[in-house]
């Protein structure tokens, strides 16, 4: 595993890149490594996948700032990618945020992300969010920017004052932000593709983030499209989720109508092939390398 300096570095090098950066969203070690061998080249780790995996809850504020600092060291320590991570608020304010990036750096985040939502804060899709006020946001980053162990680790900027207050607002919101340090911008929920494209114009040399939820505000666009309209990083946060939910409840379903998951052996992998997907073999030969003889008194 490459040392944390190395892959906050290696996300800056991807950024000065042509293309648009692809992010699958991810809530453990085994989406991660799957991720990995699939061939992206950097996650995301989201609020909403981790309490659905670890609580099968909502994205309603319940996870504490020590559970997700827990969940980026684990998937962390599973890949070599950069792992760009939800801070949310901050969980609380502008010392509060501090504390949050050292924990996250230490566990192993290339980015950082900080929304501006009064905590307990929603999923950017989900109705009945407030929003704090952008002054006191502004502090939150500069604190977040001025906490940094490892210079190369990258502070977003998320608002969700376009669900709130409109997209005039949301824009207002994001040039204090940038304003104040972030070097990257996330204007949560935009409700169509001219709102997409007003973004990208009016932010024509900072990092743009969009995010593609399946059943979103966002129009599904690809990431093509994103890219033209300016934006360099695009996440699909709960592709994974519902993925799995949709595919393993069709999976119980059969096996316990039917008492068998003959029906679905073809679309999963059996023992020998997910053995050889977590690298069991490799553990073998450490095994062997470090296996005592035994037998002789000392």
């Amino acid at each position: 595993m490459k040392n944390l300096t190395d892959k906050a570095t290696k996300l800056r090098k991807l950024l000065m890149g042509p293309d648009i950066l692809v992010l699958p969203g991810i809530y453990d070690a085994l989406t991660a490594k799957i991720a990995e061998k699939v061939g992206f080249n950097v996650v995301v780790m989201g609020g909403y996948s981790i309490a659905a995996a670890k609580l099968a809850q909502p994205d309603v504020g319940y996870l504490s700032m020590t559970e997700m600092a827990e969940a980026v060291k684990v998937i962390n320590n599973a890949i070599d990618l950069p792992v760009m991570a939800d801070g949310d608020t901050g969980y609380g304010n502008a010392l509060s945020v501090r504390r949050t990036v050292r924990e996250y750096e230490q566990a192993g985040a290339a980015a950082i992300i900080f929304e501006d939502q009064v905590w307990p804060k929603r999923c950017g899709h989900m109705g009945g969010k407030e929003v704090i006020a952008p002054e006191e946001h502004e502090q939150k980053i500069r604190a977040a920017v001025e906490a940094k162990v490892n210079p190369a680790t990258l502070i977003v900027a998320r608002t969700d004052a376009r669900s709130v207050l409109g997209l005039d607002n949301a824009i207002e919101r994001g040039k204090r932000y940038l304003a104040a340090g972030a070097e990257a911008l996330f204007i949560e929920a935009p409700q169509d593709e001219r709102e997409l494209e007003r973004i990208g114009k009016t932010f024509p040399d900072a990092i743009l983030i969009a995010n593609m939820i399946e059943g979103g505000k966002t129009p599904g666009l690809t990431a093509g499209q994103l890219q033209a309209l300016g934006f360099k990083i695009v996440f699909w946060p709960c592709t994974a989720l519902y993925a799995v939910v949709h595919s393993l409840t069709a999976i119980f379903t059969e096996l316990k109508e039917t008492g068998t998951t003959k029906r679905y052996e073809d679309s999963m992998l059996n023992f020998s092939e997910f053995n050889q997907f977590v690298g069991l073999e490799k553990f073998q030969e450490l095994e062997q390398k470090y296996k005592f003889g035994g037998g002789k008194n000392t």
